[in-house]
């Protein structure tokens, strides 16, 4: 089977127009979440109704996809996850929840097909632009250029969204916050838009987050 081939058949299997297992797993988990952690989503308007989108979000959490699929309810949010997780304990869940895997020990052009295909169909794709959970003590990560590529290659909306809070079951509220649509010109400077992207999210999570301690010590660095 040649490299193409194999590509052929990586879109082909992942990029699907049917979202009934999406639905059905984001109802059967919508009243665990809304226990566990009582989100609440603002501006979800934000959000096109038609049209290709990119819900681009902080990453602190495992979680953090779920609070994303607990708001937003018109449409499936397809989310490119690590290739582990496809192949874990709990793999079933991702492919039910059409996830793309993503085998991050190598060149991966069919997940990039695969998101393109995604778009090229209307669809909504959610992204890290962290590429990984943010367990340091800074706000966000750099950024990879996914989001902004695929946005400016398929003149899709891109979204910018935080999710903010303690994640403590039970104890804790998650918020959620979507800002302005925008997109990227044909000719736009990716470096420039990809910068512009993570400076929207950091006002945003320094805007809207709480019980952040890393907000407080941003905010001393600030008066001192």
């Amino acid at each position: 089977m040649t490299g193409e081939d194999r590509q052929r058949q990586f879109v082909e299997k992942y990029v699907r127009a049917d979202e009934k297992s999406y639905r059905f797993i984001r109802t059967f988990f919508y009243p665990v979440v809304h226990i566990l952690f009582h989100p609440k989503a603002y501006h979800v308007g934000n959000i096109p109704e038609d049209g290709p989108v990119i819900i681009a979000v902080n990453h602190r959490m495992a979680p953090d996809p779920v609070f994303i699929a607990y708001a937003y309810k018109k449409r499936a949010v397809r989310y490119l996850a690590a290739k582990k997780f496809h192949d874990g304990l709990f793999g079933f869940l991702f492919r039910m929840a059409q996830t793309i895997p993503v085998d991050r020990s190598r060149h991966t052009p069919e997940v990039i097909e695969a998101a393109d295909e995604v778009l090229k169909h209307n669809g909504v794709i959610g992204i890290f632009p962290e590429g990984t959970r943010n367990r340091t003590d800074e706000i966000l990560l750099p950024f990879k250029f996914g989001a902004v590529s695929l946005a400016q290659r398929n003149g899709a909306y891109i979204v910018p969204c935080v999710n903010v809070g303690k994640y403590t079951p039970f104890l804790s509220r998650v918020e959620t916050y979507f800002g302005e649509p925008y997109k990227i010109a044909a000719d736009a400077d990716l470096k420039k838009e990809n910068e512009k992207l993570r400076n929207i999210i950091y006002d945003m999570y320094v805007k809207y987050g709480k019980d952040d301690p890393r907000l407080e010590k941003l905010k001393e660095g600030q008066t001192s």
